[in-house]
């Protein structure tokens, strides 16, 4: 490289590293105290819902709600179903620094559950949040969940209010009558009957393509 062109380059990078520099030393600053500095993270908003077996509330049942942002802990609450079946969890956010790094792909692992006998677990919610802001098609869904036990664990899509091209994706037994398109049917964690057209009714299995009821 031309040295001419060089040395101005390097004079004005160097002016702009003392300008921010000198001020802070100056009033006795942390030059990196903006990167301690905490913000808010959003990880749940308030979650309502029912559930009931073959159409029937069930009560004194614990929902477990799990929230773990990628500081890697879990935070746990957890409410008891009402006389008729009904629930609420709060709102829930915490402050972190994280979120102030150079690289940080923020999100937030959302799993709302019931644990039965013999470790069952019956999922309610499980999502991927991206960001550390409230999204608005998260909190509409969580809005109210009716959670029938008997019903399959599906894996679902509902729109993307920032990218219409890709959907957001959760999992759960409850069902929405609007915004809502399931895929698939889980079993053990993973992708076991593909579901054509939104239809329930209307199953392949993953790896033989063989239609199935269930």
């Amino acid at each position: 490289m031309n040295k001419s062109i060089y040395l101005p380059r390097f004079a004005i990078l160097l002016i702009l590293i003392c300008a921010i520099v000198f001020p802070a030393l100056s009033q006795g600053e942390d030059m990196f105290s903006w990167f301690r500095k905490k913000k808010e993270v959003f990880l749940s908003p308030d979650v309502n819902g029912i559930v009931t077996e073959n159409g029937m509330p069930i009560a004194d049942l614990e929902i477990i709600r799990s929230l773990t942002y990628i500081d890697g802990v879990e935070r746990l609450d957890s409410v008891i179903t009402s006389d008729d079946g009904r629930f609420h969890l709060p709102r829930k956010t915490i402050l972190s620094s994280i979120p102030n790094k150079l690289i940080s792909e923020d999100r937030v692992h959302q799993k709302i559950f019931i644990r039965k006998g013999n470790n069952l677990i019956i999922g309610l919610w499980g999502a991927t949040q991206p960001g550390i802001s409230e999204l608005p098609e998260f909190t509409e869904k969580l809005k109210f969940l009716k959670c029938e036990i008997t019903n399959q664990l599906v894996r679902f899509e509902f729109k993307n209010n920032t990218n219409k091209f890709l959907n957001r994706t959760a999992t759960s037994i409850c069902r929405w009558d609007e915004d809502y398109n399931p895929t698939w049917v889980m079993e053990n964690g993973e992708e076991k009957y593909e579901v054509h057209n939104g239809d329930l009714n209307d199953l392949t299995e993953r790896f033989t393509g063989k239609k199935v009821e269930l």
